[in-house]
């Protein structure tokens, strides 16, 4: 089984007005301390020599601190686990926030997988959402990355944007599809609660495109990125041969992973368990026991089973009969004889494909709905 490493990074030069996830600007003088704690945290860590498939940095924006907290953070990683020989090291960055010496020194460190927040090629649209770069911005960053020998980048693209039209996103496609990055992430927006944007459509002050409209642009991404010679492997993420995210695989494959930093999550040997979401709570937590786990559960082998069908069923290639039965004992009809039946036999929605069981394409706008039925 493949085993992962994920290091969040909670700091923003500003937080965009769509985003929910756990960050916070105009704090990073707290940076040096929050990387000590992380570093703190990994040496302490009881999963020490485990074999290591990916690393993946996070946040937040990583590239906008000090990259030598990020270069320590990967040391001090490398120190504690065992690495595999072809190990995945990915670390987040958004335009703006990485020149060309930053990219340097941390393709020199060894990370060798950059993932760049682009969302939109259109800089009516990047200020509209409250992104802090323009396309010449990114543009830049991607040559830069380039330039100091990253050979595995992913672009992250959004759609549904704020007056945003399939026209619009068809040149972003084009844009960025011209620039040969090697993986490229589509994901439709979505208004959370906590954020502007959620405030906004609360107000009625926000129009987004409708649902007819982000079918219309996923559909598009899906047949233009194909015919860029992209390959769509999991809903949203899209990749040339053998440029697919092993670390992201890990969680749709029901791997193991372990996180360490401000609300990170792991998922190992069956237990999943947290750390603290503030940034002072977690480094509190690390200062008196070097380790931040803060509540934990064992998960029912019915538990795994349910999860291993609704995240398998995000790829491509579906979930694997054979693999159910080796990974849980038992066969995968028999547990979920009425979903299977309704899916493959009624609404038709599913597909057997030898060994697997996939959503058909048609499908995949409605996949949540059909994953659902697969929580038992």
């Amino acid at each position: 089984m493949t085993t992962g490493i994920y290091i969040h990074i909670p700091f923003c030069i500003k937080k965009c007005a769509y985003c929910d996830f756990n960050s916070y600007s105009d704090i990073r003088d707290m940076s040096y301390s929050y990387g000590k704690a992380v570093r703190a945290e990994i040496k302490n860590s009881p999963y020490k020599n485990k074999k290591i498939d990916t690393v993946y940095i996070g946040g937040g924006t990583p590239t906008c601190i000090d990259e030598k907290i990020l270069i320590d953070l990967l040391a001090t990683v490398r120190e504690s686990f065992d690495f595999a020989e072809d190990v995945e090291i990915t670390v987040e960055c958004n335009p703006g926030t990485a020149d060309l010496e930053k990219l340097s020194a941390l393709r020199s460190a060894g990370f060798n997988r950059l993932s760049i927040g682009c969302q939109s090629t259109d800089d009516k649209l990047l200020k509209k959402i409250g992104r802090i770069h323009t396309f010449e911005d990114f543009t830049n960053c991607f040559f830069d990355a380039r330039r100091t020998g990253f050979e595995n980048i992913s672009v992250d693209l959004m759609f549904g944007l704020p007056g945003q039209t399939n026209e619009i996103w068809i040149d972003t496609l084009r844009k960025v599809t011209e620039l040969g990055p090697e993986h490229i992430s589509a994901y439709s927006l979505k208004i959370e609660e906590g954020t502007p944007f959620f405030d906004m459509k609360s107000r009625s002050e926000l129009s987004v495109p409708d649902d007819d409209a982000n079918r219309e642009m996923y559909d598009t991404a899906v047949e233009f990125l194909k015919e860029q010679g992209y390959c769509r492997y999991e809903i949203s993420n899209f990749s040339k041969a053998g440029f697919e995210s092993c670390h992201n695989l890990i969680y749709w494959t029901l791997g193991e992973y372990i996180g360490f930093g401000a609300g990170a999550h792991s998922f190992v040997c069956g237990r999943r368990f947290s750390n603290p979401l503030g940034i002072s709570d977690y480094i509190d937590f690390v200062s008196s026991g070097g380790c931040a786990e803060d509540g934990a559960e064992c998960e029912s082998d019915i538990d795994m089973m349910c999860e291993f069908m609704f995240l398998g069923l995000r790829l491509d290639r579906g979930v694997s009969e054979s693999e159910f039965k080796n990974r849980f004992g038992k066969d995968m009809r028999d547990v979920f004889k009425m979903p299977l039946e309704k899916h493959l036999n009624v609404t038709r929605a599913l597909e057997k494909d030898g060994d697997n069981i996939k959503i058909r394409p048609e499908y995949t706008y409605v996949s949540n709905l059909i994953m659902s039925d697969f929580i038992l």
